[in-house]
């Protein structure tokens, strides 16, 4: 293949790499909507003697019944106002989030996503601090979206097909190559796509080659 056209290649799949990571953020509010749905059914029969549960729940329902954005998003931030201490309206403070994920800065959504991680359960926590990391990656805040991406691993070791692919690149960035390498090989060792798989061994390459070069 001549050179410039492995060069276009190359480029092809690195777009298609920085979609896929940039995707990852709207993957993870889907997965967490539907993981705190149940949770919030599961809690909801638990509870369902109190009160004020009970008129948060019917409260949630009905705002999601309604055709109308608009209403339906009034409907939740006073659900979120009344009743936020509830499963119900934590669950309708995550979707006023994911609403304004495309028309809020990452200050504004960084800020939400704090919010709901203090009323969150361990499992949906990691999640929504994956999204606190690529949020800081936005604002080109590499090392404390570094130290996240780690926190995140050391809690849910399961996640490490996402999060080692996520610390390669902000160590990339960063400038510690040897820290990259390490999580690309990781990476790799996971078995990922095929797409994935072809750039990340393109990096691993020129890695080994810098830091060949350097020792």
């Amino acid at each position: 293949m001549p050179q410039s056209e492995a060069g276009e290649e190359i480029l092809v799949l690195h777009e298609k790499w920085v979609r896929v990571a940039r995707g990852h953020l709207r993957e993870i509010v889907a997965t967490v909507v539907g993981l705190v749905l149940v949770l919030s059914l599961w809690a909801g029969y638990r509870y369902y003697r109190d009160r004020r549960e009970v008129q948060a729940v019917r409260l949630y329902v009905k705002a999601l019944s309604q055709k109308d954005r608009d209403s339906q998003i009034k409907l939740l931030e006073n659900l979120v106002h009344n009743y936020g201490d509830t499963v119900a309206g934590r669950e309708a403070r995550l979707n006023l989030w994911e609403s304004r994920l495309s028309s809020s800065s990452p200050e504004e959504l960084l800020k939400e996503l704090k919010a709901l991680e203090k009323g969150a359960r361990a499992e949906v926590k990691s999640s929504l601090r994956l999204g606190e990391g690529y949020l800081l990656e936005e604002k080109e805040d590499f090392k404390a979206a570094a130290g996240l991406y780690e926190e995140v691993l050391k809690e849910a070791p399961f996640s490490e097909g996402v999060v080692s692919a996520d610390l390669a690149r902000v160590y990339e960035r960063i400038g510690d190559f040897r820290r990259a390498l390490e999580y690309y090989r990781r990476f790799v060792a996971q078995k990922p796509p095929l797409e994935a798989l072809s750039f990340v061994e393109y990096k691993l390459s020129i890695l080994e080659k810098r830091l060949g070069q350097s020792s």
